[in-house]
């Protein structure tokens, strides 16, 4: 929030307009006023010591009925201050280094988008004032953590303890500001809004990215691809904030956005060689889920790349497995270089190989829900949802893909082997997981019953979207960066979703918007279609969960009355 208003203060005028005085006023008017002027100023000056005084005492005496008094835990505030004064210098550096593009309607549209999701939080809390669903078990955890009960653990929880880790970091340093205890910051009404402070930050990550991506781009009008500004960038930002599950979820406490925030701040600072930054980030991304390990390997991967592309070897051949061969060439004659420049991610990825040998498995507390399965249709229902949530960008590409079709038409072998991979899938790996089948709270429950599973053969009819989507991706990620971070991205992509038995669709956030981060728009047009449907989307989908309640027979405790649809 400090770097969003530090945005939003840089967009004011400078130099606020003066009245004009009257050339004919004596110099010993202007020196009396002067003097008078002074005098004021030193009466507010002392008139803030004393209020500044009387504040202090004031927070003393709150404190005193708590343990604060004990020398140890005024020097952990003192010091988390300190830490809060470092934080809002590193916020100032930080928005002065983001090359902010000075356009006054960005900064209203981000300023009206952040009071909107404001305003849609506290309607969620007015409506939703007990945790919901998950959130039973994250407020719970994180309430346990800001109480200094780090030895408690709920084993319904099955994802590592980094939002509960950063709540109680948050609620410590806004307890040493204020002087109110812990406690009093994690409450469900307040752990709400950490997602809001980690969306701010989400956006400016996203900014960075664009920008320094932009720079790399081929200018390809055959294919609709040219360099964006700095202020096209910051509106692509600001419509994938926008993204309905990223938006949804700012308004519950779940895990899923602050691992988005790491792992696109582990790959920024990557691509901008900062190494051990972005290696550190990724494994805090892993403590929000564990299956962010695979954007480490991720980000690993596209630092070799990108050292192999610099050294433009692969200019010199067109043919993939010839590019393929001087990859690995130059891989196994620098080896030990690549070895040493990738330390950092690898030490993560050895650090997690180690907690799935000690842990017996990836997933920690409740694992009978949670086993690894061969899911492969997951691969082509991500590629509907994107076909879904990039329809603007999709329709646009129909005046470029004919190309793309031509180029496959005169190859064959590459369509056949697409559609009989496709139908294997289908056919021998296809799986409805029990709460697919059983919870309707879930949007995913009515889009499998109404459209994945409508009848057993509607899947092999939607075969030929999934394939025109995957033959625009891989034009796109191919000519705008290489066919070499084309296959790395499906690779990971795979690796992420195809073991996950159950359809969720939060499981396909971090993919959709790494496709799009590396894809950005230029054109206005299609951004403001993308925007006026994911804001359509949101306000259906804030709209149901608010006001369309129903009723289970066998709610408890843990699902209590009345029960409210989401993603």
């Amino acid at each position: 929030l400090s770097s969003s208003l530090l945005y939003l203060i840089s967009l004011c005028p400078t130099n606020p307009p003066t009245r004009s005085r009257a050339s004919s006023r004596s110099s010993s008017e202007d020196e009396a006023s002067a003097a008078r002027r002074a005098e004021r100023r030193a009466r507010r000056s002392a008139e803030k010591s004393v209020r500044g005084t009387k504040r202090q005492e004031r927070r003393h005496e709150r404190s005193s009925s708590f343990v604060f008094d004990h020398p140890l835990v005024h020097h952990a505030r003192t010091s988390s201050y300190a830490m809060y004064q470092q934080s809002v210098d590193i916020a100032r550096n930080t928005i002065s280094e983001l090359d902010l593009p000075a356009s006054s309607w960005c900064g209203f549209f981000a300023t009206a988008m952040l009071a909107v999701t404001l305003g849609e939080v506290v309607k969620v809390n007015n409506a939703q004032p007990t945790p919901y669903m998950d959130e039973v078990f994250h407020v719970r955890q994180a309430q346990h953590y800001c109480a200094g009960n780090w030895t408690v653990w709920d084993n319904k929880i099955t994802t590592l303890p980094g939002l509960y880790i950063l709540t109680a970091i948050i609620a410590h340093i806004a307890s040493a500001v204020t002087g109110k205890p812990n406690i009093h910051w994690c409450s469900l009404e307040k752990l709400r809004f950490v997602n809001i402070v980690m969306s701010v930050m989400i956006f400016l990550v996203m900014y960075t990215i664009f920008r320094k991506l932009s720079r790399r781009l081929k200018d390809d009008p055959g294919l609709g691809i040219q360099p964006i500004h700095r202020t096209c960038c910051m509106m692509n930002s600001l419509v994938l904030c926008c993204f309905p599950l990223l938006y949804f979820y700012n308004l519950l406490y779940y895990t899923d956005v602050g691992g988005v925030l790491f792992v696109l701040g582990s790959y920024s600072c990557s691509i901008r060689n900062h190494h051990l930054k972005s290696a550190m980030l990724g494994a805090i991304s892993v403590l929000f889920r564990q299956t962010n390990i695979i954007w480490v390997g991720f980000t690993a991967g596209t630092v070799v790349i990108r050292d192999i592309e610099n050294r433009g070897l692969l200019q010199q051949c067109d043919d993939f497995v010839s590019q393929m061969g001087i990859a690995v060439r130059v891989i196994l004659r620098y080896f030990w270089q690549y070895v040493f420049l990738l330390l950092p991610y690898l030490t993560v990825l050895a650090g997690f190989a180690v907690f799935i040998v000690w842990n017996k498995g990836i997933v920690v507390g409740d694992k009978s829900a949670h086993t690894a399965v061969l899911h492969f249709p997951q691969f082509l229902y991500f590629l509907l949802f994107l076909t879904a949530f990039s329809a603007p960008h999709m329709v646009q590409r129909l005046r470029h893909s004919h190309m793309t079709v031509l180029y496959y038409v005169f190859k064959p072998v590459h369509v056949l082997l697409f559609f009989v991979s496709a139908l294997l899938a289908l056919y021998f790996f296809k799986y409805e997981h029990p709460y697919l089948l059983a919870d309707n709270r879930h949007y995913t429950f009515y889009i499998w019953r109404k459209i994945l599973n409508r009848t057993p053969h509607i899947m092999y009819y939607l075969l030929p979207v999934c394939f025109y989507t995957f033959l625009n991706i891989v034009a796109l990620l191919s000519t705008v960066h290489s066919k070499f971070f084309t296959l790395l991205y499906f690779l990971c992509v795979a690796s992420q979703i195809v073991p996950q038995g159950l359809l969720e669709f939060r499981y396909f956030i971090l993919p959709y918007l790494l496709y799009r981060l590396h894809v950005p728009q230029h054109s206005w047009v299609v951004l403001f279609l993308e925007l006026c449907q994911y804001t359509l989307i949101n306000l259906i989908t804030v709209k149901v969960f608010l006001n369309k309640t129903f009723d289970w027979d066998s709610a408890d405790d843990l699902s209590p009355n009345p029960q409210r649809f989401m993603w």
